[in-house]
């Protein structure tokens, strides 16, 4: 889970990733069941390529969750489209059993900065007999409060127009009245609800056949930051700005807006399983919506004027004539409801199993079965003050910029919803061939509405030699069909770009869109197809004595046709093509597109020992991964383009969060010890070095930050009824490397800026932890 800080939708809904590849390479199931992906297109995330859109795992309560079983292996031939990277199945409880509650208080202790960021996260479940079955009931309740690691802003002058004396981002001199830091950098503000339920019904004596069904809502509501907009005088501009987005009537001091979105989430599952005749049936279906509304506060429009006052406002009104009687004209707002995206789909299917007799030292292990999809996305237009154009210019007396500052909102070029259907096939057999031989086989079959059929195939082996090791080893081809997200996402949104000449950074009007959009058509976009993998993996397990077993596998996973969304092409041939398409504001471009084979390669080697510690039990437990992409193919500019001034359709951002941007290198070894009530945990955590372009948006803007290594702390006490524990989480207070003043918008060699830590920090930059936690168990 990369940390998210001024990414837009990102610092609301957290993707996760495996094996360094992109969210949607990995497929989520929820008890067997292929769950739902976020509507949110990741455009604008750091940790991973761009482009994609994964599962919200967060939606689901923690109380809720029995096991999660983790297939690394690819098994696209199993389940379909998304499984390249592997496979992840949340198991949750079920049956009944006593009442718990869990709860969690904590907060970061840094010390350089101040104490914020408290955290309190109670969460709980209960499984009761209904009838002849069972319900059970989770809950979770999360509340975060926002943290902050942003440096003082060596560009803020609002007012005197004097900046503040700066030394290694703290403020030496004050020389304005804005408080520092004014930026942002950390998490922001959440607040979740989260529920599920889980019910089990015998249909017959025998137990052979039942009822299932489960499913949860989840809400949630959170906080990011853009970028800040600063406070100019009206009578006294700075000469070297351009363009202005900020009402000093409005906002006299400038002002950092804000992200408040509203995700809603929700599921629904069910079937039936039985046994005929030695077969297995499990008949049911699935349906998920995710919901995601961009809500916008402590913004403007900076076209519509300095005017608040929907009695006086001083911007043209929708005929473009100010203040007529049919048409009064828009005031400004500072909050704006931008518009949403929202994902809803249905899968159905049927699976079938039986194990036959063939001769061979164990049953032949057949399992068939057929599924049917329906995927839907939507984007929703926002309030006609989020996007429209209205016509007042900016202090400067220049053409002012469309839209609510830091998103505008979606408007109606953008509004789309589409869906697409897919059925598929499968089969699967596993056989011991011999008492130390078992060979799996599989294949699939899949067509989809809007670009066609695939099918895929696996082999795995399995051999163990003698009790105490085990080797495997498996081959598998795979795919991942264009998320209906890629297919139809289209966005203007505000990027911002470092300034060659040191000053803040530039903002800049950026389109996103689909291949089928005429702008992009016009930059040379052509349809998307789905990507194709190669899955290698082979290793073996060994357990040379009792309570004591080692791991290591290597695995190398090659993509071709990789999706990814363009680096940002802003040449003047492409915006002279933006404009020529109709779009003047936008002074550059980004498009979806298969352009890249990718190929991933690395091992794990784990270890764990049980043993006796006195009158108690020690388990020691160690993990090594190495993991590592490189891009093997790259396509040209596209034609239109050919003649720009870009060094591809990959720039530095994006070709470094493919490459470098996930350490190569990470390691963990922890320690747990229990002595009758008492229990102990030990972990130190290692975090190899990485490089990252972000947030610097600047061909030059790739730097390398060193490895790092967290120890954590935990201790509890169990009472009869209840455990508590306290702990504390990097407990050194170890941060990421410092930014260099290119890569954070500073602006003298070798003083960090106002954003001094890599965006893509694999373990963030919050610093020390302390948290207090109980589980209680209740009785009916």
């Amino acid at each position: 889970f990369p940390r998210q800080t001024v990414t837009d939708a990102n610092d609301v809904v957290r993707p996760f990733t495996m094996r360094g590849l992109s969210p949607d390479h990995t497929l989520v199931l929820l008890n067997g069941w292929r769950r739902h992906q976020m509507a949110v297109v990741n455009t604008f995330a750091y940790g991973m390529g761009s482009g994609s859109s994964g599962v919200d795992l967060n939606t689901i309560p923690s109380s809720a969750i029995e096991r999660i079983e983790v297939l690394r292996d690819g098994a696209s031939a199993q389940y379909g489209s998304d499984a390249i990277a592997g496979v992840v199945n949340i198991v949750t409880r079920e049956g009944q059993f006593n009442p718990f509650v869990n709860a969690t208080f904590g907060r970061y202790l840094p010390d350089e900065f101040p104490d914020d960021g408290t955290t309190l996260n109670v969460n709980g479940g209960w499984g009761f007999a209904l009838g002849q079955g069972s319900l059970a009931i989770f809950g979770e309740f999360l509340n975060r409060e926002p943290t902050n690691r942003a440096f003082a802003d060596p560009f803020e002058t609002s007012i005197t127009g004097q900046a503040d004396s700066i030394d290694n981002g703290e403020v030496i001199e004050k020389r304005n009245p804005v408080d520092q830091p004014n930026h942002h950098w950390g998490d922001g503000l959440e607040k979740d609800v989260l529920s599920m339920a889980n019910f089990r019904m015998p249909v017959n004596a025998a137990g052979t056949a039942e009822i299932y069904a489960f499913g949860g809502f989840s809400y949630r509501e959170g906080t990011g930051n853009g970028y800040r907009r600063y406070g100019r005088q009206p009578t006294d501009p700075d000469p070297d700005v351009t363009e202005v987005r900020n009402w000093p009537e409005i906002f006299p001091l400038g002002y950092l807006p804000e992200f408040n979105p509203e995700v809603r989430d929700w599921s629904v599952a069910g079937g039936f399983r039985t046994a005929i005749a030695g077969w297995s049936f499990d008949i049911g279906a699935a349906y998920g919506v995710n919901d995601f509304e961009y809500n916008l506060r402590n913004t403007l429009n900076v076209s519509l004027g300095p005017c608040l006052d929907p009695q006086n406002p001083c911007a043209p009104g929708l005929d473009g004539v100010l203040g007529t009687a049919d048409d009064p004209g828009i005031p400004n707002q500072t909050r704006f409801f931008a518009g949403g995206v929202k994902r809803d789909e249905l899968t159905a299917g049927v699976n079938v199993a039986r194990g036959i007799e063939v001769g061979l030292p164990e049953p032949l292990n057949l399992a068939f079965g057929a599924s049917f999809r329906r995927e839907q996305f939507e984007i929703e237009q926002g309030e006609t003050a989020s996007w429209i154009n209205g016509g007042h210019p900016d202090p400067l007396g220049d053409v002012a910029t469309s839209g609510s500052q830091v998103f505008p909102g979606f408007e109606p070029a953008d509004v789309t919803e589409e869906d697409r259907t897919n059925f598929g096939l499968y089969a699967d057999a596993e056989a011991g061939v011999t008492r130390q031989l078992r060979i799996n086989g599989a294949a699939r079959f899949e067509r989809y509405s809007d670009f066609g059929e695939r099918v895929d195939g696996k082999l795995a082996i399995r051999f163990q030699p003698r009790r105490e090791i085990v080797f495997r080893g498996a081959i598998s081809t795979g795919f991942r069909a264009p998320g209906i997200g890629q297919i139809h996402f289209r966005k203007v949104a505000t990027n911002f770009l470092s300034d060659p000449g040191g000053g803040p950074p530039t903002p800049i009007q950026v389109g996103y869109f689909p291949v089928d959009d005429p702008a992009a058509r016009a930059l040379g976009a052509v349809d998307l197809k789905e990507e194709t993998s190669l899955n290698i993996s082979a290793g073996f397990a060994v357990t040379p004595v009792d309570n004591l077993t080692f791991t290591a596998d290597y695995y190398r996973v090659e993509i071709d046709d990789r999706i990814i969304l363009s680096g940002l092409l802003d040449d003047a041939v492409v915006v002279g093509i933006l404009t020529a398409a109709g779009l003047p504001e936008v002074g550059g471009a980004q498009f979806f597109t298969n352009a890249i084979d990718t190929r991933t390669q690395g091992f794990d080697i784990t270890a764990n020992l049980t043993r006796p510690a006195g009158n108690g039990t020690i388990e020691l437990l160690g993990g090594l991964n190495y993991n590592h992409t490189e891009i093997l193919r790259e396509d040209p500019l596209p034609p239109p383009i050919a003649a720009a001034d870009e060094p591809g359709l990959l720039d530095v951002v994006n070709r470094v969060a493919i490459e470098e941007e996930h350490p190569d290198w990470r390691g963990t070894f922890q320690a747990n010890y229990s002595v009758g009530r008492l229990r102990a945990l030990g972990r130190f955590s290692y975090y190899g070095g990485f490089a990252s372009a972000q947030p610097g948006f600047c061909d030059e803007c790739r730097e390398e930050y060193g490895g790092k290594g967290l120890v954590d702390a935990e201790l509890g006490w169990r009472f009869d009824a209840a455990t508590v524990s306290l702990g504390m989480r990097n407990i050194f207070d170890t941060f990421p490397d410092i930014a260099s003043e290119i890569n954070s918008f500073g602006v003298a060699p070798g003083q960090p800026g106002y954003f001094p830590w890599a965006a893509a920090s694999p373990f963030g930059f919050n610093g020390r932890q302390i948290y207090v936690r109980t589980e209680i168990q209740l009785n009916p």
